[in-house]
This record gives C-alpha cells, structure tokens and sequence, in this order.
C-alpha cells in the first residue's frame, strides 16, 4: 500500500514535469518588417519612342581604319563596343555602319534625335570630322549630318553622351529619310600627326524622340 502511494506521487510529479517541460513560451517578435513601407521603385521607365540602331556588341557590319576591335570591358551598355586607336604619326579614324535592312525610326525632323556613346582620351587634339546617318546606303546622299569639331569643345576625357537633333543636321543631296536609316559614319582627325596614343570608342547608337 505505501509503495503504491509512493508510485502514485512519483507519477504526478513525472507528469507535471513533463507538463511544465512542454509549456509554450510566449517571445516578442523582432520582425519589424512589416511596420516599414516597401522601398519605392526607382527603375525608370523604357522609352516609348527609343529604337536602336546598334548596340555595337558584335563587328556585323561595321567597319573602322584596321581590324574592328570588341573591346569587352569598360562599355557604356550590352557586352562591349568597338574601340581603336590613333597612334603617333597617324591623324584619321572613322566609324561606319550598314545594316542589311533599312531601320524606321518612326521619328521626323521635327522631333528626333540621333544619340549614342563616344569614348575620346583627349579631345583637345580633335581637328575636325562629322557624323552622318542616310538612307542611300552611303554618305553624301540623302544625308543627315553633324560636325565634329564644335561638339569636341565640349567633350571631357572618357565617354560623352551624344545627342544630336535631327532639326538641325546639315543635310547632304537631300536629308536622311528617318524612316529608312540603313549607313552610319563618324570621322574625324587630329591636329597633327605627332601627338600622345589617341583612344576613342564608340557605343549604343540608338533614335528617340527629343525630351
């Protein structure tokens, strides 16, 4: 009889323990997520009007003085840009571009813009030159231009954004039909042929209307 009593208590003890051992405890929670605003979104928007002419990320169709060079580091945007260099005792390099299908850039002399990426190391020693885009598949022929040597003045060290109005390019036997772009050409030449390693680079060639 007494072990009986004994075993009973020893039982409720084992059963309180395990009770107590199984209690949830109760933790206030560290998660303040929820009381802050999601951060906004900052991406802006595409360009409705915005329609490339090349990202210049492969050589197709390009043309330069030498070798065209992809150079794959250093871009402005996609996996590279063409790239060259003047060297000492040289004054003359272009960029050209022809595209197999003509490109409608659904934008007019009114309201377009050519624009694209231009990388110089020193453009203080830029003479002259211009770029074009036509529609006849070659420069001087319904053409649209700009000349380089005023927009050098203004040009830094490194990659300068481009932007060029349609309204004011200086046509060439009639301006560029922008609705059939198919040749792209920049040229332009130093002071003299004695100066420093010339590098220059050209990215991201696109149209879109003016802001």
């Amino acid at each position: 009889m007494k072990f009986t009593k004994i075993l009973m208590i020893c039982t409720i003890a084992m059963i309180g323990l395990g009770m107590a051992a199984c209690k949830k405890e109760k933790y206030i929670s560290r998660d303040t997520s929820g009381l802050k605003p999601p951060p906004p979104d900052t991406t802006a928007p595409p360009d409705p009007s915005l329609v490339v002419f090349d990202n210049t990320d492969k050589t197709d169709g390009w043309q330069t003085v030498g070798s065209v060079n992809i150079a794959t580091s250093g871009q402005k945007e996609g996996t590279g840009y063409i790239k060259n260099t003047i060297t000492n005792g040289s004054d003359f390099m272009q960029f050209i571009k022809d595209t197999p299908t003509p490109l409608d850039t659904k934008l007019t002399a009114a309201n377009g813009q050519f624009r694209f990426w231009f990388y110089i190391s020193d453009p203080t020693i830029i003479k002259d030159g211009s770029i074009e885009i036509t529609s006849s598949g070659k420069s001087d022929d319904h053409e649209s231009a700009w000349d380089v040597a005023p927009l050098a003045k203004n040009w830094k060290s490194g990659w300068n954004d481009v932007v060029l109005d349609f309204s004011v390019s200086i046509p060439s036997n009639g301006s560029a039909d922008y609705s059939g772009i198919n040749h792209f050409r920049i040229f332009f030449s130093t002071i003299s042929k004695d100066h420093p390693e010339l590098v220059t680079g050209i990215d991201y060639l696109r149209f879109q209307a003016k802001k």
